[in-house]
């Protein structure tokens, strides 16, 4: 079961996304937590990351209505997937908004934003090929086996490297796949790719380089 994150100001679309996930039979594969925005941008981030879900999905105006929230949110929803995706690469966000235009424009990425209507059936009356929960899975399907496949790789050319058996090309693999790797954990804190290419392939070059210098020394003593 994949664990989605629902985050509005207003409980009724909380409810409205939770009874859109039971009428689309996706309840066995999905829970829904809702959770109303944070009053501060990285208290939202802490409360999202301390559920582990498998993806998010928010609305767009988060500081449209006071109903259920009494304070002010000083974000929108693309600005809170942005940050999300500053801090895992890649990772399954989509924003939900009445207001795609504004939503779109604020957006880096017009795929991460879906109109509200679909929660009141616009998709049965369009006859959608693929419905929202569709994409979603198929998003957290794609992420997963992306990081399963760049771990699998790791390993196998770790293994290369502990039987002294891995050239430069398996040595760039090892820090490109690390780093994605890291990222996918917390982009914020990765090592830079290119500090890791300094201590890692060029130092090699440099051995290899230093090496070379010295076997010549040696050929020019043995040839004198």
């Amino acid at each position: 079961m994949y664990k989605i994150i629902f985050i509005d100001e207003q409980k009724t679309d909380i409810d409205d996304f939770k009874d859109y996930v039971d009428e689309t039979n996706s309840n066995e594969k999905f829970e829904v937590i809702g959770e109303f925005p944070q009053e501060e941008l990285e208290e939202m981030i802490q409360v999202i990351f301390k559920h582990n879900p498998d993806a998010i999905v928010t609305d767009f105006m988060l500081n449209e209505m006071k109903d259920d929230i009494k304070y002010n949110v000083p974000y929108n929803g693309v600005q809170l997937v942005q940050e999300i995706l500053t801090i895992r690469e890649s990772f399954p966000c989509f924003v939900m908004t009445s207001f795609d235009d504004n939503a779109i424009k604020a957006s880096d990425d017009v795929n991460l934003v879906y109109i509200k209507n679909i929660l009141h059936g616009s998709e049965k009356a369009a006859k959608v090929k693929a419905n929202f929960l569709q994409r979603v899975e198929s998003q957290i399907i794609h992420y997963k086996i992306k990081i399963t496949n760049a771990e699998r790789e790791l390993n196998r050319l770790l293994e290369l490297r502990n039987s002294n058996k891995a050239n430069i090309e398996d040595e760039e693999a090892i820090i490109r796949l690390d780093h994605f790797l890291e990222t996918s954990i917390d982009k914020r804190n990765a090592i830079p790719e290119e500090y890791k290419s300094l201590s890692n392939t060029k130092r090699l070059t440099e051995i290899i380089s230093k090496v070379d210098e010295l076997l010549k020394k040696v050929n020019k003593k043995d040839g004198e």
